[in-house]
């Protein structure tokens, strides 16, 4: 059976790097398997060199497969009504959750915010409104008779419960030959003359990584000692980010060797991602790396273990709590090892055969069907 991942426009995204490991790993399977895009956004990405770039938008010149792979919900409605074959929604976040989240303002992306003055609550209504359609078209789509993937245990017992369909668990894994710690390296935050060196990764402008929780944080803790801040995002930094005068370093578009890198000479790791967040794959990485990290208290986070004791848990909207976490792994040096050496175990579960496993069992039941 040919097997076609749709992706409309590939660009440098978390969810595109889990869509193309899924198509590497199928031609490692030998399983007959086709990239198809309508445009590379980032041309220096690396895509298999037999990937079909289509000419039409309305996917007329689609190369015929048994089953079509999509992850974007635009992608996966675009493909089931072609009605060619049989379609696959990898599921990575459940994105209702996001956008409730904007309505009821505890996540409101920079280009969606408002004054309280008259026109800007005329612009909060008519985004309120916005938000209540984008639900109503992603619940839709999970609703569609499409087959069903999840890339943690929690978003797929959450679309089981919602939608009454089988959802697969294909798991994210990471490269441990790429991600892992340097043991040599004395950690940086005991020395108080030192700046702390502290990590956020994620898109301002995706609500659910919490980074403004992060900003205020960063903000109260460097009013009492010195730290340095880096961000990593997809794009450049938004205006609120430049405006804030906390960041030391903004980067963008690295690769996974530069990424380990940047993990193995950080101090702290924070990820304030909210309930929407569909993984943290971010997070597994700066365990595997070693990093203490400080984590929300999110259905993503926890599944990572059934035991809390490999990170430093927060509620989320809690850059107090954060903060809190800043100065506890650094008064605190029993706790701070406690928590790199059960990360690294922690992490050490999430691995790229695991996830290649959970592939090919996946492959083989939908062939089945």
């Amino acid at each position: 059976m040919r097997i076609g991942y749709f992706i409309r426009n590939i660009g440098i995204s978390g969810g595109v790097k889990v869509f193309l490991q899924h198509v590497q790993m199928l031609k490692d399977l030998h399983c007959e398997v086709v990239l198809i895009t309508r445009r590379i956004v980032d041309d220096w990405i690396s895509v298999p060199h037999d990937t079909v770039v289509l000419k039409r938008d309305d996917l007329a010149d689609i190369p015929e497969c048994g089953l079509y792979v999509a992850t974007f919900a635009s992608d996966v409605r675009r493909l089931f009504r072609t009605a060619k074959a049989r379609t696959a929604h990898l599921c990575q976040g459940y994105e209702p959750d996001e956008y409730w989240a904007r309505i009821k303002g505890e996540s409101v992306p920079e280009k969606y915010a408002t004054g309280k003055h008259v026109l800007g609550r005329l612009k909060k209504y008519r985004n309120s409104l916005h938000f209540k359609r984008k639900i109503r078209e992603f619940d839709a789509t999970y609703r569609l008779p499409t087959i069903k993937i999840a890339v943690s245990r929690n978003l797929a017992l959450l679309i089981e419960k919602r939608y009454q369909q089988k959802c697969f668990l294909v798991q994210n894994g990471i490269d441990h030959n790429v991600f892992y710690p340097n043991r040599m390296r004395a950690w940086g935050g005991a020395d108080r003359q030192a700046p702390l060196k502290i990590l956020s990764i994620g898109s301002i402008s995706v609500g659910a990584k919490g980074i403004p929780d992060t900003l205020e944080a960063i903000r109260i803790m460097k009013q009492r000692r010195a730290i340095n801040f880096t961000r990593v995002s997809p794009g450049p930094p938004s205006q609120k980010e430049m405006a804030s005068g906390i960041i030391d370093r903004f980067l963008t578009g690295l690769t996974e060797e530069e990424m380990a890198l940047l993990y193995r000479d950080t101090d702290i790791f924070i990820s304030a991602s909210l309930e929407a967040e569909g993984f943290g794959l971010p997070a597994i990485e700066a365990l595997a790396s070693g990093v203490p990290s400080i984590l929300t208290e999110i259905s993503a986070h926890e599944s990572f273990s059934v035991s809390r004791d490999f990170a430093w848990f927060v509620p989320t909207h809690a850059p107090d709590k954060i903060a809190l976490g800043i100065e506890t792994f650094v008064e605190n040096p029993a706790l701070r090892e406690r928590c790199i050496e059960k990360g690294i175990e922690v992490a050490g579960t999430f691995t790229l055969d695991r996830m290649k496993e959970d592939l090919a069992r996946f492959i083989n039941e939908v062939c089945a069907l």
